[in-house]
Order: structure tokens, then C-alpha cells, then sequence
């Protein structure tokens, strides 16, 4: 993947993890064999309530000719390709969260610290009405690390400035301004990228 085509998903970053991927929308599924699969595709949205129900993440292809669809599961999956123009195009795979648990993220930028994000699903409840919206969660990793980490989650445990500096505290100008709040979670990006610079 090449760093311009992670650029031009920059501009859309707000969207992307709008609902497109969650509906059937023109792609390819590259398999671990090599074999590419071309189609409308779709991957499951994962619910982040209190109570949850999510089963494995597979992705799904439909195949634009004959409508017949086919299923694969992260064992199967190398690369998941979102085509939304000619020059937006989106690249998701599974990363693990937990030693046992891999899940679907798009990747937003890469380097020493790969950035990925993904939209969740979430309910609000009022008295007489229940409320549905999705909320952005980024994960971090480096190439030797066997499990992604949470930086900004539907439901944080710490704060993103607290995960943010504990994680890439090898890189102190960036720490200084995470704590003195130059750049907060809405820099998310940026961040990611000034670590990635700063350890060059």
C-alpha cells in the first residue's frame, strides 16, 4: 500500500468509518493463498453496548454477476480492499485485541506505529426512547507486538492523553505535547504521525 493512497483516506477519515463498509459496497477480499476476490463486500458492525452479542468477524463478498455470496474469517484473510472512487480507497484487516480475539480495523496510517480505527455501534437510552450512533475507536501497534492497543475506545478505562504518552513515551517532545494538551484525541492522526517521524 502505497503512503499516498493513505493520504487521500485522510480526508475522509471522519467518514470512513461512516456506514459504507457496513453495507455492500465495491471491493476485494485478498485471501492468505494469494487468490483475490472481487465483488461487492461487507463486514459486520460491532456492537459496543453494555450487553453485547458479537460473534466472529467475517467478511462477506457478493459476487456483482450472479449475486452469489461467499464468506471468510480472519484465517482465510489477508487484506480488505474498500473501493469508493478511483482514488479513495480504504484497506481494512484483522489485528489482534487480546491474545484470543482478532478483529476487523481499517488502516489509517503507517510507519513505526501503525494506526488503525473502526466505527462501533452504540445505544442510548432516555426514558421513552432508545437512541442508535456509532463512535470512532483507534488501536496502535508496532511490527513486533503481538496485540494492538487501545488509544481511544467507545467505553475508556483511561484517557486517550494517558494511553497516548504511556505508549509513546520514547518520543518526549511528542509526550510534552500531549501533556501540556497541544495535541488531544482529535489530533489522533497527527500524533501517530509525529511519533512515526520522531523515531525515524
Amino acid at each position: 500500500m502505497t503512503r499516498n493512497i493513505v493520504l487521500t483516506f485522510f480526508f475522509f477519515i471522519n467518514t470512513f468509518i461512516s456506514f459504507s463498509q457496513y453495507t455492500w459496497t465495491n471491493g476485494e477480499v485478498i485471501l492468505k493463498n494469494g487468490k483475490t476476490i472481487t465483488g461487492e463486500v461487507k463486514i459486520p458492525v460491532v456492537s459496543k453496548d453494555l450487553v453485547h452479542f458479537n460473534g466472529k468477524s467475517k467478511v462477506r463478498v457478493k459476487n456483482n454477476i450472479n449475486g452469489d455470496k461467499s464468506v471468510f474469517n480472519e484465517d482465510q484473510v489477508e487484506l480488505i480492499k474498500f473501493i469508493y472512487s478511483e482514488k479513495e480507497i480504504a484497506y481494512f484487516k484483522y489485528i489482534p485485541v487480546s491474545t484470543k480475539k482478532k478483529e476487523i480495523f481499517c488502516i489509517v496510517t503507517t510507519g513505526a506505529v501503525t494506526l488503525y480505527g473502526r466505527s462501533v455501534g452504540m445505544t442510548s437510552t432516555r426514558p421513552g426512547t432508545i437512541t442508535f450512533h456509532n463512535l470512532n475507536e483507534f488501536y496502535a501497534q508496532r511490527a513486533n507486538e503481538d496485540i494492538a492497543t487501545p488509544l481511544l475506545t467507545a467505553r475508556p478505562s483511561k484517557s486517550f492523553k494517558n494511553r497516548a504518552t504511556e505508549y509513546l513515551s520514547d518520543c518526549p517532545t511528542l509526550v510534552s505535547k500531549l501533556k501540556n494538551k497541544i495535541l488531544k484525541k482529535e489530533n489522533i492522526i497527527a500524533v501517530v504521525e509525529e511519533y512515526n517521524s520522531c523515531t525515524k
